[in-house]
């Protein structure tokens, strides 16, 4: 007799499994530089070509096509994708694409929301997807490319004289590289989240773009799994010793001659007269670099106190030898906590910024505002690590009283604000952070945000000057979960506005200010933080700078090579941003 059987659907996995270089290629034959990391599932074309990646992989330089990579394939899916390779470019696809995936998830977990992953406006409901140049242009070069939507890394010959552990000679190619590609992909993130921050307005703000997407890169590889392990034995468990973890495009350094990394965040004793010599924007955001890193390694310290005084005695002092291999697991664990942890609150930090003009002190302020809005409690000191650092190296905020936590966080406006709960209402929280606001809603929001702040109140209570136009920048719902368990459904709101008066001398086409809110589903504004677009103070300090930007230039220390430039080509050329600017 027949039975009848219920033939189920088998459901497609969360994860997709692919290998990647951890660390640059040759650099340390003695290590294992392969991981297996998990990016989300989606289908791909080949390319591969997703959601929110495309690769493209044509080489310009030679003129020619490489063949896509088909992920999707039964032989590629059973093995974890591609054997890494150096010279096969569709292994060089799928790194692009694992890295920049992984990049992307973290933000949007820091989020609570969905991310883009490139500042390029959304039609018709859709997402634009980032294009990726494995093979972009050959020269020692990668960079995002605000006009062009896209991710390009170059590769070259190392040099013949002085290749350090390369071959000389030999390619080097940047897609390869964790560093190099993270941090190119969290410049294409940042400014889709803070647009205005291409406009160089003072040293930071540049400075800010390439501390900022140092420190995900860095920060980003402290989750590869094994990687952290080798560099806690290898360090003895000091790990403000372990280079390996702090440094940025050791092989691109080492190929150009440079001897070392492009960049480290271990770095000398804290220095703070160390802002006042630099204005580069390399240089001067290392300082940042630093001062974030110097935080992480005094938490990491109290985090592990325990544990060195268990395995030791009691004397903290570790005897020769190789570690155990449980201390040595339960000190990653510590240290990838402890990282995890400042990137979460690095990234989160971006909500709580000033949509405009953007300097260190600002960001301190926005960093102590983040970490104590979603975790009140701070038993093992971040915040107070944070302020120390900060202070070590001469990182101030302007317009506080103390450099107290109390101090530091944003406020709430200081007039009592009218709210209209049924606007509010409309608002949606209970999407998927994987899925962007459709174009309707999007509508909805700028309409809703716009009456708050230009009709239901009086301008002037968020510091808005009420003789400009207010310009709704973007209006991102979210919905983060504290540690806690709180849900915590928000709208960060960014509002600008222009005064083509107040930038004369300036060179901009117009003084940019503005405000960012963080409101409550109920409507209630928790922080506003605001820069004011009629201040004389910050239009002064912006022509000091671009005339110094400027004078530059025509001294040749900068960029150009073709003489003397007008300040909008100054301007266009600074908001480039590139793996190293020396040599250009």
């Amino acid at each position: 007799m027949a039975t009848s059987r219920t033939i189920r659907a088998v459901p497609l996995p969360d994860k997709r499994r692919l290998r990647i270089f951890a660390v640059d290629p040759l650099v340390s034959p003695l290590d294992d530089p392969v991981v297996t990391v998990e990016v989300d599932w989606e289908d791909l074309a080949p390319g591969p070509q997703g959601r929110l990646v495309q690769v493209i992989d044509y080489d310009a330089s030679a003129r020619r096509w490489y063949a896509p990579v088909d992920l999707e394939d039964r032989a590629v899916l059973a093995r974890d994708g591609l054997d890494p390779s150096e010279s096969d470019p569709r292994f060089h696809q799928q790194m692009v694409y694992a890295v920049v995936m992984g990049v992307e998830a973290r933000f949007r977990r820091a989020l609570g929301r969905h991310v883009a992953l490139h500042g390029a406006p959304r039609k018709a409901g859709a997402v634009q997807p980032l294009r990726i140049f494995p093979h972009g242009l050959r020269e020692p070069n990668a960079f995002y490319s605000p006009a062009d939507h896209g991710l390009v890394c170059g590769y070259f010959q190392a040099s013949r004289e002085d290749a350090g552990r390369n071959l000389p000679g030999g390619a080097v190619f940047t897609c390869l590289s964790h560093d190099v590609v993270a941090h190119e992909a969290t410049h294409g993130i940042l400014h889709g989240l803070r647009p205005q921050f291409l406009a160089p307005t003072g040293p930071d703000v540049l400075a800010f773009h390439e501390a900022f997407a140092d420190l995900v890169a860095i920060l980003q590889r402290f989750s590869l799994p094994g990687f952290l392990e080798r560099a806690i034995r290898r360090s003895r468990a000091a790990l403000d010793s372990a280079d390996a973890l702090f440094e940025v495009g050791r092989q691109f350094g080492e190929a150009i001659g440079q001897r070392s990394a492009l960049r480290s965040a271990v770095g000398p004793t804290a220095d703070p007269k160390a802002l006042g010599r630099t204005a580069e924007c390399h240089d001067r955001g290392a300082i940042l670099l630093a001062a974030v890193f110097r935080a992480l390694v005094a938490v990491y310290r109290r985090r592990t106190a325990d544990l060195l005084r268990i395995a030791t005695g009691g004397s903290g002092v570790l005897p020769p030898g190789e570690l155990a291999h449980d201390l040595v697991g339960r000190l990653a664990g510590e240290a990838r906590k402890t990282a995890t942890h400042f990137l979460d609150i690095c990234i989160r930090a971006i909500d709580y910024c000033p949509p405009v003009d953007l300097d260190f002190g600002d960001y301190l302020r926005a960093l102590i505002t983040a970490d104590r809005d979603l975790v009140p409690q701070d038993p093992w000191g971040y915040r107070a690590a944070l302020i120390d650092a900060f202070r070590d190296w001469g990182i101030y905020p302007r317009d506080v009283f103390s450099l107290a936590e109390d101090s530091l966080v944003w406020r709430e406006p200081e007039a009592a604000l009218a709210t209209d709960r049924a606007d509010f209402a409309r608002i949606r929280f209970d999407r998927s952070p994987q899925e962007a606001p459709s174009e309707q809603d999007q509508r909805l929001y700028y309409q809703v945000f716009h009456a708050f702040l230009t009709r239901r109140n009086d301008p002037r209570a968020f510091k808005l000057a009420p003789d400009r136009k207010v310009q709704i920048a973007s209006v991102r719902p979210l919905r983060r979960i504290g540690p806690d368990g709180r849900v915590k459904n928000e709208v960060v709101v960014q509002a600008v506005q222009r005064d083509p008066e107040g930038a004369r001398g300036t060179g901009l086409p117009a003084l940019l200010g503005g405000v960012t809110l963080v409101v409550e589903e109920s409507g209630r504004v928790r922080y506003c933080v605001y820069k004011r677009v009629h201040s004389q103070e910050r239009a002064a300090r912006q022509r000091a700078w671009l005339a110094e930007l400027v004078s530059a230039h025509e001294r040749g220390d900068r960029l150009d090579r073709q003489g003397k430039l007008d300040v909008a080509r100054v301007i266009a050329d600074a908001q480039s941003f590139r793996m190293i600017h020396r040599g250009w």
